[in-house]
């Protein structure tokens, strides 16, 4: 994006959809008082080169259920560095790790 920041336009659009991610571009314009290409636009800049996604959660409460959201970042090729870790501790079945030695090409 051109800017680190969003206008003011574009937190509305946000905010809106928060409210209701399947309403449709025209009613949005119609609410926030502007076109719909407008926000056509701003939605289209947004999703390309502002990270925005809307995505469908269901809702865990209403369906008597805890919700979890986790997100993890890995780098797979770093060794475990846990204080908790030890080297003896078995594998489990099918893991890479500890990484097998390297064969010698003799």
């Amino acid at each position: 994006m051109e800017s680190d920041t969003f206008d003011h336009l574009d937190l509305q659009l946000l905010s809106a959809l928060e409210v209701d991610a399947r309403a449709s571009f025209s009613r949005i314009a119609q609410v926030l008082g502007v076109s719909d290409q407008t926000i056509a636009r701003r939605f289209r800049r947004l999703s390309a080169e502002g990270g925005l996604r809307v995505v469908a959660l269901r809702d865990a409460e209403a369906l008597g259920q805890d919700q979890w959201m986790l997100r993890l970042r890995c780098a797979p090729t770093a060794p475990p560095s846990s204080p908790t870790h030890s080297p003896n501790a078995p594998t489990p079945p099918g893991s890479a790790w500890p990484p097998a030695a390297p064969r010698s090409s003799a």
